[in-house]
């Protein structure tokens, strides 16, 4: 066997160097030269952040690389990205398909498969991108809002400085400093008065006690007492009461002949005159009625 010439293996190590060369190039590109892929087309009408070898990837597993982006020809307002997926992957009709940028600026198309169909996307057809508003875009939002808002925060920060300087916000933190004082002191003296009366509590409340025990005494007394033996004779001495009433406003006895005969009541005063009149009348003239013999 002959010896292979020095020259032989320099053109050897040539071809294996380009060969990886051209594999490490078509990687970085989006190409695997090893593994079968499928070429689809996805439209984007901003592809900010979207580079060469960005990853695609279904449910956070990468399925493809971007191969190459270009203007459409059509449009030109959009952007043709190419795109190589596994041979295995085929892509539902109606999936969506978004391009997602992080905060670190590195974008990654991401897929989400439509599980109502059975109809699938071909290597001829376009498909329909959607960009996702991340961190960045809303950045790009807020900053002309913050422009707005600059000469207003410039304003309110001129009030506040005159605010400062007047003389008026110096006498109401002096007034408030004094208020604090007087309010320190009113809590001195609610706290003296509540030790004064921690001090009286034992005593009031032993004073409590004498009294719930002297009323507890009390109640016990009127529960031993015959209630209803007393109703029945408050009720008897009524009805004694009216049954005299009843005689003195009635004409068929003594009392009540007395009291309601307007006739006898005159007799009475007419012989209480009468008797009256011959008393005075014996006082006067005794001689009339009483007779002295001497003898």
């Amino acid at each position: 066997m002959s010896k292979i010439s020095k020259e032989v293996k320099i053109g050897i190590a040539f071809i294996l160097a380009m060969f990886i060369l051209y594999y490490g190039i078509s990687f970085l590109k989006g190409f695997n030269l090893f593994k079968s892929s499928n070429l689809y087309m996805v439209v984007f009408d901003d592809v900010s952040g979207l580079t060469q070898s960005s990853p695609v990837t279904l449910n956070g597993f990468q399925v493809g690389l971007v191969s190459s982006m270009q203007l459409d020809p059509n449009n030109q307002n959009q952007v043709i990205a190419y795109v190589n997926m596994d041979k295995g992957v085929k892509l539902p009709k109606g999936s969506k398909v978004s391009l997602d940028v992080s905060m670190l600026g590195s974008a990654a198309i991401l897929l989400e498969t439509n599980p109502y169909t059975k109809e699938y996307y071909t290597t001829s057809d376009t498909i329909k991108g959607i960009r996702k508003k991340g961190m960045l875009d809303a950045a790009d939002n807020i900053v002309p809002k913050f422009e707005v808002l600059l000469p207003k925060i410039d304003s309110i920060l001129t009030g506040l400085q005159t605010l400062t300087n007047s003389p008026a916000l110096s006498q109401s933190l002096t007034d408030i400093n004094q208020i604090t004082g007087d309010l320190a002191k009113s809590t001195k003296q609610l706290n003296q008065m509540m030790q004064g009366l921690n001090k009286d509590l034992p005593v009031i409340s032993s004073n409590l006690n004498k009294m719930s025990g002297d009323l507890s005494g009390v109640s016990n007394k009127i529960n031993q007492m015959d209630i209803a033996a007393t109703f029945q004779s408050i009720d008897s001495t009524i009805k004694n009461l009216e049954s005299l009433s009843n005689k003195i406003n009635a004409k068929d006895n003594s009392i009540g002949l007395l009291l309601n005969d307007r006739h006898l009541y005159d007799s009475i005063n007419n012989t209480i005159g009468n008797a009256s009149s011959l008393l005075k009348d014996i006082k006067e003239n005794p001689s009339r009625y009483i007779n002295v013999k001497v003898f």
